[in-house]
């Protein structure tokens, strides 16, 4: 890992300037470093996907553990930064050119689920989490550093005002676990937010039986979508289930769901009654 001087001189080196816009910021705590790397648990035979690589913090020592390392970097200049620090020095260690939202991990699965690692920048990490959840036939977990914000969205429990829909989409597929909180002190440039490590532990099946995942998720965005109102409200609309009121208040009480609760108070599981009872 590059401390803040050696951070300095390659921007120098390589007339690069980080993009704030891109949440181009690089960690520097080699004790915060170490932590990630004991979390990734890479271990020999394993496939890890790094999202995010930037200038190696955690490449190299993702790839010392003898695990498939591949190391997918948008930036081009960063890769071929990267690329030139790396210098080939592990084997198993490939670095990419690529998209990671239109990267196709099929080239990277050899019977092995996937390890995800990554650092986030607040603009893309809703895509990737959503990313990671398209592929989680193929993936074991994501061990994901991403703005303290968003990783509180994630976590938020029913009653929270943090709560949301990606709060539902994420603990319906996975089982989020926070790890710790990282100091915007711990980057360079330094951000403006401090940042959260979770991990999000795929789940063997979704967390509850849904008769149709369509209608649960239209459900589910349609009520937060209007979450300053009443469920009632937000539901009924022609837009999300186009029931009349008197219909769907019958519904929910029969359900013991009060219908001028607000989306955010109710657990994973209201939802889901919501959508089995109106599939």
């Amino acid at each position: 890992m590059l401390t803040q001087t050696q951070l300095k001189a390659v921007f120098h080196k390589y007339n690069f300037s980080p993009l704030k816009r891109f949440g181009e910021n690089y960690l520097i705590d080699g004790n915060i470093k170490n932590n990630i790397i004991s979390e990734a648990r890479a271990l020999p035979g394993d496939t890890v996907l790094e999202i995010g690589p930037g200038f190696g913090a955690l490449t190299l020592d993702l790839a010392s553990s003898s695990a498939a390392v591949y190391a997918i970097e948008k930036d081009k200049k960063a890769f071929e930064i990267l690329k030139d620090l790396v210098k080939e020095s592990l084997p198993n260690l490939k670095i990419f050119n690529e998209d990671i939202l239109e990267y196709d991990l099929n080239k990277i699965f050899t019977g092995s689920k996937i390890k995800v690692v990554g650092n986030l920048p607040y603009y893309i990490t809703t895509p990737v989490i959503e990313y990671i959840i398209e592929n989680r036939a193929i993936i074991d977990s994501a061990l994901i550093l991403m703005q303290k914000e968003v990783a509180d969205r994630l976590l938020a429990d029913a009653g929270s005002k943090d709560r949301g829909s990606i709060s539902c989409f994420v603990q319906y597929y996975t089982k989020p676990e926070y790890l710790c909180t990282i100091n915007r002190d711990s980057f360079y440039p330094v951000p403006g937010v401090d940042s959260s490590l979770l991990r999000l532990n795929i789940l063997h099946k979704p967390a509850l039986e849904v008769k149709d995942e369509t209608v649960f998720f239209k459900i589910i965005r349609g009520a937060f979508n209007q979450r300053r109102k009443s469920i009632i409200n937000s539901l009924s609309r022609e837009a999300v289930l186009n029931i009349p009121k008197a219909e769907l208040i019958a519904i929910l009480n029969k359900l013991n769901i009060d219908p001028a609760i607000r989306p955010e108070v109710l657990p994973l599981s209201s939802f889901a009654s919501i959508a089995n009872a109106v599939s």
